[in-house]
């Protein structure tokens, strides 16, 4: 073999190795890249999932409880028998619950300014939670960072938790409070989420084995390597793909379904509703309607809230049977108050569902208490035209009258009221 024959198997030899030691670059960098954005992906849509829970706990239990004279709601309940957590110490808890530790994936709120039997808990623990509180504002309200964390290489991302409305008079009131000059919009504090990033070693040792094997045997054994080595990268991207859709589609789930009643919360419902205002191809006619168990609080007082939840569910099954099953829209809104959208549907169609709705509620029956009967109240609203500058809160507010109309002319009825431009004024 001549000098320049063997200059040229070197070239070649040199040049299938650079590529291969470049495919080997190229596939660990596009693996950190798919493992951080999922990571990334999967601890937004949690810290969504979380701070709707807190702010779900906050308005439909604590604030509730916090009417009942015997029942008190703070940080310290474990200690009292008539007690439960405040929402800042739930979203702790349920951090912690949730948290595996050894694994890398965390869930942790912290404040700069923790109460004052907190402060060993619920202060800034590291460096990362410091800057986070230091760097999160109004404007910047993610703070991320990638950290070796127990061995682990982490992703950890901080999200903003803002002073509310709510919480203003408490904090700047309460005893134990480090700091009374609070305003709505404030940092309060941070959720910080911790997820590992993950990334399959094996197969790229693997890939990086055959591509040394090949490339060092035949320069069409080092083209295949290369082929297969794409292919692989490719195919391992689609997998990450389809998992950050599968989280997310499952977390988007959690996020815009009502815990109990397995139908749409108020989130979603208000997000539909304003959509199908906004769409000019919609098909008319629409019609919105509000309805509420009848004197539900006398039930949750005589029978307790499990009776009551129990009452809920099967009021919600009774009612998803007297609808179109695809093409109607039923969410639950808070506390007993759901709301159904009807599109395409006429007034004849209209008054038979309604119908059926109060026929099936009446015919709901509770297993543990036989002598309880249900009805319920509603109001609705037919439109038949959707002019420019309607908005969704007119055509809520038209449902809304209807529904204490019936309420007002004894219940157990229904009330419907067709929409215009002045039927809102």
């Amino acid at each position: 073999m001549s000098s320049s024959q063997n200059k040229v198997l070197s070239f070649f030899a040199l040049f299938f190795i650079l590529m291969a030691i470049i495919s080997l670059i190229a596939i660990q960098k596009l693996e950190y890249s798919a493992s951080r954005t999922l990571a990334s992906r999967t601890a937004e849509v949690l810290a969504s999932t979380i701070n709707q829970a807190r702010v779900s706990y906050s308005l439909n239990a604590a604030a509730k409880i916090r009417l009942h004279p015997d029942i008190h709601v703070q940080a310290n309940y474990r200690d009292h028998d008539l007690a439960i957590p405040n929402p800042a110490t739930f979203a702790i808890e349920l951090g912690q619950s949730i948290s595996r530790p050894t694994e890398g994936f965390i869930l942790s709120t912290y404040s700069k300014y923790p109460f004052k039997g907190r402060k060993q808990s619920a202060g800034p623990q590291d460096d990362f939670q410091q800057d986070a509180l230091e760097k999160l504002s109004t404007e910047n309200n993610v703070f991320e960072r990638v950290e070796t964390l127990n061995g682990l290489t982490v992703l950890r991302r901080a999200e903003a938790i803002f002073m509310k409305k709510s919480c203003i008079a408490c904090h700047n009131s309460h005893a134990a409070s480090p700091r009374t000059d609070w305003k709505v919009g404030d940092v309060r504090g941070a959720l910080d989420i911790t997820i590992p990033l993950t990334a399959d070693a094996e197969d790229v040792a693997m890939t990086v084995g055959y591509a040394y094997v090949m490339f060092s045997s035949f320069s069409v054994i080092g083209l295949f390597c290369m082929f297969f080595t794409l292919k692989r990268s490719n195919n391992l991207t689609k997998e990450l793909e389809l998992k950050v859709e599968e989280r997310t589609l499952l977390l988007n789930e959690l996020a815009y379904t009502d815990s109990l009643t397995k139908i749409a919360n108020r989130r979603y419902f208000d997000e539909v509703s304003k959509s199908i205002i906004n769409d000019k191809d919609v098909t008319l006619p629409i019609a919105l309607i509000f309805y509420d168990l009848d004197h539900f609080k006398a039930i949750n007082d005589c029978f307790g809230h499990d009776i009551g939840d129990e009452c809920l569910v099967a009021v919600v099954n009774a009612v998803s049977q007297a609808l179109r099953q695809k093409s109607d829209f039923h969410a639950r809104i808070g506390g007993d108050e759901f709301a159904i959208i009807l599109k395409n549907v006429t007034k004849d169609e209209l008054e038979k569902i309604i119908l059926r709705i109060l026929d099936n509620i009446r015919l709901v029956s509770i297993p543990s208490e036989a002598t309880l009967s249900l009805t319920c109240s509603i109001g609705s609203s037919f439109i038949t035209q959707l002019s420019e500058g309607i908005t969704i809160n007119q055509v809520l507010k038209v449902a809304d009258k209807a529904l204490y109309q019936a309420k007002s002319q004894g219940r157990n009825q229904w009330v419907n009221k067709g929409f215009s431009t002045s039927t809102e004024d």
